[in-house]
């Protein structure tokens, strides 16, 4: 598995508003330095350094921190940290082109939708998990997510799970039982999800485009096209009021680490 690892800590904001510099809490109190770090840590379970690789896409990330990141890796010898631009120094575009039409103008998504279609062509048979910095793993989230490939399954795999799928009346809410979990078709996701390498592909240029807006939409069209499913219960949760993961604990998985 390639875990593509988006880290910034350009974005203070809750929700990415304004220009990032707000520095308020997300969750439950928490600010995004203290998130970002327990995330990290989340994620560390279940890796193998003889098949899995993390590359981390380093957005405004200080020295003291990528070292710490390096210190707290359990597979620090497949561990790439590669510094990109910020916004406004992301050619071609010294400023955002189209700056009244979206809020977000602070995350660097350019060069993260361009090195997501650079590994899955690359490796089009590898598990593909694109993550940003505040998701917070179970201990046994990415084993469940290998486990789901292992099985033979092959389209996009979302390890959340949002509160307001169950709470729309004119939404179906359709659950597919298999051998290691139960399984809810969804239609949409944020920029925290797996594939394998090959199932991105056909949107290549619909995802190249959402880099300039820091945009999700892709996944709608992906979506129904293809399948994308979460598991139930969820194994990750978005570290954000209203978007946490519905029937875990996090204060207790929080507390793990």
């Amino acid at each position: 598995m390639i875990i593509l690892y988006r880290a910034s800590e350009a974005n203070k904001s809750p929700g990415s508003i304004s220009d990032g510099s707000q520095d308020k809490p997300r969750w439950n109190g928490k600010k995004k330095d203290e998130i970002c770090r327990k995330c990290w840590l989340s994620l560390q379970q279940g890796l193998e350094g003889w098949s899995d690789r993390i590359v981390v896409l380093a957005d405004k990330v200080t020295d003291e921190t990528k070292q710490w990141m390096k210190d707290t890796c359990s597979i620090p010898t497949k561990l790439e940290i590669r510094d990109i631009p910020p916004r406004t120094e992301v050619p071609p575009y010294g400023e955002h082109p189209y700056p009244q039409y979206h809020p977000v103008t602070i995350n660097t998504c350019i060069p993260l939708m361009e090195t997501l279609i650079k590994l899955c062509e690359e490796y089009p048979d590898e598990l593909v998990y694109i993550c940003e910095d505040d998701y917070l793993h179970t201990k046994d989230a990415v084993v469940k997510m290998k486990n789901i490939y292992k099985a033979g399954y092959e389209g996009f795999y979302v390890p959340y799970d949002y509160p307001d799928r169950y709470f729309d009346r004119d939404k179906t809410v359709e659950v597919i039982k298999v051998t290691v979990c139960h399984l809810n078709r969804v239609s949409s996701a944020t920029l925290t999800l797996a594939a394998k390498g090959r199932a991105f592909l056909p949107f290549k240029h619909s995802i190249l485009q959402a880099g300039v807006f820091s945009d999700d939409s892709w996944t709608w069209k992906a979506f129904r096209q293809s399948v994308a499913v979460c598991p139930i219960p969820g194994t990750t949760t978005h570290l954000q009021d209203n978007c946490i993961t519905p029937l875990i604990d996090w204060n207790v998985v929080w507390n793990q680490w």
